[in-house]
């Protein structure tokens, strides 16, 4: 289960100042726009603006009168605006409402000779603008240790950081009480930051285990992690979603497992519900995997009678062998899809089936790409090829039998399962299509490499590239396995459609992921040799990027595309053709866009919540997955 504190993430400051950055560049379309230094110390939202061009800069002498430049919510010392403003440059103050607060009673109590004190990080950008309005003649304290600079002789005024722990706030002023110092205080620590910290450790005391989200160079989320480490010992601090990926992938998590997530107040609730989602899919992903793992196990004993031929026997044994080995992502998506309307486990069976499909088609896949390697096993037509140890195609020919086999054996399963669901010939129609789209797109990916590799006048498209990809990726991947289980539970033919425009799109995206991850992975990774996309021909966008638009880099890349036998020192070659000629950057930016678009699109769909924040979370996954 995952658990949330009561208060957590940015506060009112935070998102004043990421809105007006966003406000100003929709306002500003013919200027540029600024932030000086971090806009907050957080790396997910300094990448968000980052793809909104909206820069953070270190030089304000870069500025022109065509700038506008934003204050950060840290605030900035009075020497910075007495810069902008003998400059004339366009500037806006985020500085945070509580931070200015610090600022003016510091220059109030030093205007009336109060030596100032303040509580808190002395390289921190608050606190370095707070010391500016007293001439920076602060006494900055942030161990015990900087209490011996203190002299009794002088009178005392202490303010904090907004974002420092009370427990350095309450040890400097028991301090100073002991010792008999004159001093008066304001305890200037942020009331949201006060929340976040006592409901976020509250929860984490019955918690198995915490996330913290948010920049390691944040002060408050660091401050919030201490707080939480405390009441929950398996605590981790994460900026990174690929870094929480690899934490959850390493912990025994289940359904029973209680996880709190929260975040500093640096940190965006919607990068905190980007990071709960991947989890929940996760937890989801997990749990049904192991459901249909035994399902599968069941269904491939069941296909072994004793009593028949035993060549066939030997044949279904490996069928058998390279069915029980699928990721079930497809089953997954199918359940689903199903539970958009209905939660219970009704399509298990069809999603036992679509991934007896896969098993089918893979084994074609693997005969027409003469492949020695799949699922990190033997393929079917290597396997009977060094069995028989002849140069006689029969290794072909009884692989392909046994693929023909897996289409039927999956009409098989439908048929007895759901013989009087009301659902079955709408089920069968639907399968059908995608078995025939699987095939388009099958046609063309075997037929593009010939025609671009021996037809040297062949005008290749980009659209003949995403035509593949929604053929034989997309729709058999995706769009297909979830609309089926849709389908079965009764789904509108409208709200079919909807999710068909929406599914497609990341399918398209999930196999420019996989054309990356066959060119720049490993053969460990991924279970399949790095070298066979090379080898093949394969068109994919990397490929027509550079035709179309590189002829140099073509040219280059011909030297090594559809060699035979292609070596470690060859590979490394095309990786450094695909990155040195923009490429890589390109199919990168198109399929991050079609996740984006796809998110977006998925957040606006009046659907459940649970299947929604699954189907986020996928998309996440697809995105920094890496097999």
């Amino acid at each position: 289960m995952i658990y949330f504190p009561k208060t957590y993430g940015t506060c009112s400051g935070a998102n004043k100042a990421i809105n007006l950055a966003y406000k100003l560049k929709k306002e500003n379309k013919d200027k540029n726009i600024y932030i000086y230094k971090e806009l907050l110390h957080n790396p997910y939202v300094i990448e968000e603006l980052k793809q909104n061009n909206i820069f953070c800069i270190d030089n304000l002498e870069q500025l022109t009168k065509n700038d506008i430049l934003i204050i950060r919510a840290h605030g900035e010392t009075k020497e910075t605006f007495e810069y902008l403003d003998k400059k004339n440059i366009e500037y806006y103050d985020a500085t945070c409402i509580n931070v200015k607060k610090v600022q003016n009673i510091a220059k109030e109590k030093y205007d009336e000779n109060y030596k100032i004190i303040i509580v808190g990080k002395k390289n921190h950008p608050e606190v370095i603008a707070t010391n500016s309005y007293c001439n920076y003649e602060a006494f900055i304290i942030e161990n015990e240790n900087d209490l011996e600079n203190l002299d009794k002789d002088n009178k005392y005024y202490l303010v904090c950081q907004t974002t420092i722990s009370y427990s350095l706030v309450s040890q400097t002023i028991n301090y100073l009480k002991n010792n008999n110092y004159d001093f008066e205080h304001t305890n200037t620590i942020c009331p949201h930051q006060k929340l976040i910290h006592s409901t976020s450790a509250s929860l984490a005391n019955s918690m198995d285990i915490v996330f913290v989200i948010g920049g390691k160079h944040s002060s408050n989320t660091k401050e919030l992690y201490n707080e939480c480490k405390k009441e929950c010992a398996k605590t981790y601090h994460v900026d990174n979603i690929k870094e929480f990926y690899e934490i959850i992938k390493k912990e025994d998590i289940d359904l029973t497992t209680k996880i709190e997530i929260t975040g500093g107040g640096s940190t965006p609730h919607n990068q905190i519900q980007e990071y709960s989602n991947l989890l929940e899919f996760l937890i989801y992903y997990k749990n049904k995997t192991k459901e249909l793992s035994k399902e599968i196990n069941k269904y491939n004993k069941s296909l072994i009678n004793e009593q028949e031929n035993k060549i066939i026997i030997e044949a279904l044994n490996k069928f058998i062998n390279m069915n029980n080995s699928g990721k079930f992502i497809r089953g997954c998506l199918i359940d689903l899809g199903y539970r958009l309307n209905k939660n219970d486990n009704y399509a298990n069976t069809l999603a036992i089936a679509y991934e007896t499909f896969q098993t089918a088609i893979l084994i074609h896949d693997d005969i027409i790409d003469n492949a020695p390697i799949r699922r990190n096993k033997e393929t079917i037509n290597y396997s009977y090829r060094n069995e028989l140890g002849t140069k006689e195609n029969i290794h072909n020919n009884l692989s392909l039998c046994i693929g023909d086999l897996g289409f039927f054996l999956t009409n098989e399963i439908i048929l007895k399962k759901y013989k009087n669901d009301k659902n079955l010939s709408k089920l069968l129609s639907y399968y059908n299509n995608i078995v025939i789209n699987t095939i388009k797109g099958e046609i063309l990916d075997v037929y593009l490499p010939f025609k671009e590799k021996y037809q040297k006048d062949n005008i290749l498209k980009e659209e003949d590239i995403l035509e593949i990809y929604k053929l034989k990726t997309s729709h058999y991947s995706i769009v297909g396995p979830f609309v089926l289980g849709m389908i079965l539970s009764s789904s509108t033919a409208k709200s079919i459609k909807e999710m068909e425009s929406i599914l497609e799109n990341i399918g398209i995206a999930f196999q420019i992921k996989d054309d990356i991850l066959g060119i720049f992975s490993s053969k460990e990774i991924l279970g399949k040799s790095v070298y066979s996309d090379i080898e093949e021909f394969k068109q994919t966008i990397l490929y027509s990027y550079i035709k179309l638009n590189k002829p140099d880099y073509y040219n280059k890349l011909l030297n090594y595309y559809g060699k035979e036998n292609i070596t470690e020192e060859d590979a490394k070659e095309v990786q450094n053709i695909i990155i040195e000629s923009n490429s890589l950057n390109y199919a990168n930016n198109l399929m991050n866009k079609l996740f984006k678009e796809s998110k977006e699109k998925i957040n606006n769909l009046e659907i459940n919540n649970y299947v929604k924040n699954i189907l986020l979370g996928f998309i996440t996954y697809l995105e920094i997955r890496e097999k």
